[in-house]
């Protein structure tokens, strides 16, 4: 079968004679019809973290069962599926309180075993999630990018009425402004310095968007109090700086986006003497899994905004160059294998 391999530390190939899966009794095959390109894909492919070298890439999928496993239940032929890629252990102090995602023996598809921009991929039943007849396949292999964002709005605590910022209108803030928007806020307001971008977090529901040089702005539209909750989606050392100016005294800033390396933290005190509640989130759980996909069978969520190119496996070698570009104007970039 075809699929993309990950040799080593930028470099990716379009592999022609890569093997069909051959299923466990636990296991389905999955025809994959969609597989969006993540941004830990990009990080993986600049850096080789997370990802081993030798396997197949890709964990932003929806398809169709072709295989069952002997000992699979409740799936058959013909079935139309996404899955939750991470493949935790299920065993751990983590597990065992449904953090998962804080697993320490955690695994992945497309990370530690084969995944999905390939014409095939092997699932566990137990991470299959069904998709109804009005979901598309594109639809299917975004609810991974959005469980990001539920569990990101799940964790900050936020409540209906409340208003946020969210910083940075890549994959995940747009997701994020929606799933805000889902959850009942009052006002979503964005800061975004590309364009592009800026548009399109309008056309998803923001408020109103604002470029960083303007972001004290928001102030005046809050009454001078700041807003509620913020959300950092960008992750760079300047937006974890302005978080603690922008929000306001006992509010709460959720960090999304991941700066690798280190930096100086300038006005780490506000932190203390504004009373802000500043906590990191990674990934998601099940239901966080649960819930993104039963917001995208409720038309909460519009993708169309948020994927900007459609392209075959032959393409995917090219667009990761483009994706590592500082001035790449691309968001989400779906494969058709």
């Amino acid at each position: 079968m075809r699929g993309i391999l990950f040799q080593e530390v930028k470099s990716i190939i379009v592999k022609d004679d890569l093997p069909k899966p051959k299923i466990k009794k636990d296991e389905v095959l999955v025809r994959v019809k969609k597989c969006g390109i993540c941004g830990s894909d990009i990080e993986s492919y600049l850096t080789g973290a997370l990802m081993l070298t030798g396997i197949t890439l890709g964990h932003e999928f929806a398809g169709e069962i072709v295989e069952v496993g002997e000992a699979v239940k409740k799936w058959q032929v013909g079935d139309r599926v996404t899955a939750n890629p991470n493949l935790p252990c299920n065993k751990c102090y983590w597990c065992k309180r449904n953090l998962e995602n804080m697993c320490k023996n955690i695994g992945g598809l497309g990370l530690t075993v084969n995944g999905a921009l390939a014409e095939y991929i092997s699932v566990k039943q137990d991470r299959l999630y069904r998709l109804t007849d009005d979901i598309s396949f594109e639809e299917g292999a975004s609810v991974e990018p959005v469980a990001v964002s539920v569990f990101a709005v799940q964790a900050s605590g936020f409540k209906i009425g409340e208003n946020a910022a969210v910083l940075g209108a890549g994959t995940v803030g747009l997701y994020t402004i929606q799933v805000l928007n889902a959850s009942g806020a009052s006002d979503v307001f964005v800061i975004e310095p590309v364009e592009p971008q800026a548009k399109r977090a309008l056309e998803v529901g923001a408020t109103q968007i604002f470029e960083p040089k303007n972001w004290s702005k928001i102030n005046k539209l809050t009454k001078k109090i700041g807003p509620d909750h913020v959300f950092d989606c960008a992750g760079v050392p300047q937006t974890y700086m302005d978080s603690l100016k922008l929000v306001r005294t006992g509010g709460t800033i959720t960090v999304v986006g991941i700066h690798a390396e280190p930096f100086e933290m300038k006005g780490f005190h506000q932190l203390a003497l504004k009373n802000i509640t500043m906590k990191g989130t990674y990934c998601y759980t099940q239901d966080s899994f649960k819930t993104a996909l039963g917001l995208l069978e409720k038309k909460k969520i519009d993708i169309k905004p948020v994927i900007t190119k459609r392209i075959t496996l032959d393409e995917v070698p090219e667009a990761f160059e483009i994706l590592t570009k500082p001035n790449n104007t691309e968001v989400k970039i779906m494969v058709e294998p």
